[in-house]
């Protein structure tokens, strides 16, 4: 369905008061012209965002708390624990936007988690059993369900991290779309 259609669909609808609302979510990247290539289907393979076999009853994995869905923001933060950017680094070229790790001594530009000395691949723990802290920041807003998702990444066994979750708003669909609704009059 092509976004003319889609947002002459929408108008009709629900009034031509929301043709602003139609043009902020197509600068926010919500909406896009049918012609323009969507790197989508890579990033959702590459990234395994949607799980076919979830195992609800032993859970093990964070589309779990989504019926199967593993949402890009907890996936990537995921990836960031276990193995740093590099591996995905291909990846993250596709999604908007710059992408940095923050690690004691500074900002890096693309160096793995595992390339600083005395740290733990993947999810070990130290030895003394301690579990270092992770701060994820959500600009913007978070969702409810995202925060259970990170809660489900936290609690995982041999994970060595404890998760921190640091947000502007927390959002659903309705103030979501708020954001971009602009009324005329």
């Amino acid at each position: 369905m092509s976004i003319v259609f889609l947002g002459r669909e929408l108008l009709h609808s629900y009034g031509f008061e929301h043709i602003a609302t139609l043009n902020h979510l197509e600068k926010a990247g919500l909406f896009k012209r049918q012609d323009s290539k969507s790197n989508w289907q890579t990033i959702k393979r590459a990234l395994q965002l949607v799980v076919e076999d979830s195992d609800t009853a032993n859970p093990n994995d964070i589309s779990y708390v989504f019926s199967g869905y593993a949402p890009l923001s907890i996936r990537l933060v995921q990836h960031a624990i276990r193995s740093g950017w590099r591996p995905i680094e291909e990846i993250l070229k596709l999604l908007p936007g710059p992408h940095s790790e923050y690690k004691r001594g500074g900002f890096t530009s693309i160096p793995s988690y595992d390339t600083l000395p005395g740290s733990l691949n993947s999810w070990e723990k130290p030895a003394d059993g301690r579990r270092s802290l992770v701060l994820v920041v959500f600009v913007g807003g978070v969702t409810f369900a995202e925060i259970s998702a990170l809660r489900f990444l936290s609690s995982q066994e041999g994970m060595a991290h404890d998760l921190i979750v640091g947000t502007t708003k927390i959002i659903n669909g309705q103030t979501l779309i708020e954001t971009f609704v602009e009324r005329l009059g």
